[in-house]
């Protein structure tokens, strides 16, 4: 870990906050560090600013979703192939390495979900009314 914080720091010319793992989550640091391997491979970095310090989630989603495409751009593979198991030495990188993204749920869903349910309630509205105007009469 100290390597790749010394690689990434002396590449970028930054320094890293001692936890690695939670300067490199909103992406911002991988996306720099693509574009320093190869220039304009991440086109837009969503970055922090002064008034919102903090990146909301789908930002952090974007900018590490640009860095893999800028990887597979590059040529980076997705997984690594395994070691040659005829090799005296150990291998230095694990066996497989496989880079996966979770996708929230289709936009669909969600407003399917919220239609169903407004119409569940507007029933309920049109049958208490109608209710109510048959006691009155």
């Amino acid at each position: 870990m100290e390597q790749l914080r010394d690689s990434i720091e002396s590449r970028l010319k930054v320094v890293l906050p001692e936890d690695l793992g939670s300067s490199l989550m909103d992406g911002v640091v991988l996306c720099h560090l693509a574009n320093h391997i190869r220039p304009r491979s991440v086109a837009s970095i969503h970055v922090p600013s002064p008034a919102v310090p903090k990146l909301s989630m789908a930002k952090c989603r974007r900018n590490v979703e640009n860095f893999l495409d800028a990887c597979r751009k590059i040529g980076v593979p997705e997984t690594v192939p395994a070691a040659n198991p005829t090799s005296s030495r150990a291998p230095e990188t694990p066996s497989l390495v496989s880079v996966t993204t979770q996708t929230p749920p289709p936009a669909w869903q969600i407003w399917d979900l919220i239609g169903s349910s407004l119409v569940h309630i507007l029933c309920l509205v049109l049958l208490f009314v109608a209710y109510s105007w048959s006691e009155l009469t």
